[in-house]
């Protein structure tokens, strides 16, 4: 092939040197859009539905029954649930690091793989809650276990400190995600309260026995600033709301549920 068909080169010599290899959650960094599918306002907003799905599996797995969502001034964001609470002990495979520690730093990590934690959940690869924490420049986790309150801070994936004790909790459990959108990722996006008011609403009606309580201190003037969700009769409640004055078949919406185990043929 002659020399002037070849591509220019951006360095002179490849070697050994030349391999990268990326570790921890600098790839989640690198290369967002594998994970979240881009960095543009979609994108941001998945975020929240990867913390938030956490807080719903402990809801449906029968663990917790409210969830408070909580758009703050400087546009980070919280959310708190009254589940179990991230197990804060040494983990077996890396016991000088906390489970919580485990989960939010490391991709492929978490409670529902093999169905022992969940037997049913939103979220099945273990990359949620990591890859918010590495495209976050601030988060802050609490949880509250064993009546102790403990607490974790990371910056851009990679934690501050160890997990602390910061007090008792006798009256408290579940566990508090307080993260902020890292501008180097996602430049002037922002989250929206209506795009997240409604989220948030469609989440209470699939999980019917779920209360979602939302507060916004960001007033766009067309959103509620606060507002509870809370919809015993799940899908049949959407079906009234969004079928009200439609003339239908039947007068009241069919709805069940049904209980199966998934079975896998593998070789």
């Amino acid at each position: 092939m002659p020399d002037d068909l070849l591509t220019p080169s951006a360095t002179a010599t490849y070697d050994a040197s030349s391999i990268e290899v990326l570790e921890g959650l600098e790839p989640v960094r690198k290369r967002p859009g594998m994970y979240i599918g881009g960095t543009d306002e979609r994108a941001l907003h998945h975020m929240v539905a990867e913390i938030l799905d956490n807080s719903m599996d402990e809801a449906v797995a029968g663990h917790a029954n409210r969830i408070e969502v909580e758009l703050h001034a400087d546009y980070a964001l919280t959310v708190r649930d009254n589940g179990r609470g991230i197990p804060i002990d040494p983990h077996p495979k890396f016991p000088d690091k906390s489970a919580l520690e485990v989960i939010l730093c490391t991709l492929h990590a978490g409670g529902k793989f093999s169905g022992k934690a969940y037997q049913t959940s939103g979220g099945l690869h273990g990359v949620g809650a990591s890859v918010v924490n590495a495209l976050s420049d601030s988060m802050v986790v609490q949880v509250a276990r064993d009546k102790q309150l403990f607490e974790q801070r990371f910056s851009r994936g990679i934690p501050l400190g160890p997990v602390e004790k910061v007090g008792a909790a006798p009256n408290r459990r579940g566990t508090m995600v307080t993260f902020h959108a890292d501008e180097e990722i996602f430049g002037h996006h922002r989250f929206k309260p209506a795009r997240l008011f409604k989220s948030i609403r469609s989440k209470a009606y699939l999980f019917s026995g779920v209360e979602i309580r939302w507060k916004s201190h960001i007033d766009d003037g067309e959103t509620p600033t606060e507002a509870t969700f809370h919809f015993p009769g799940g899908l049949s409640d959407y079906l009234k709301e969004t079928m009200n004055g439609s003339s239908t078949y039947a007068e009241q919406p069919f709805a069940g549920t049904v209980d199966f185990q998934e079975k896998f043929n593998t070789p």
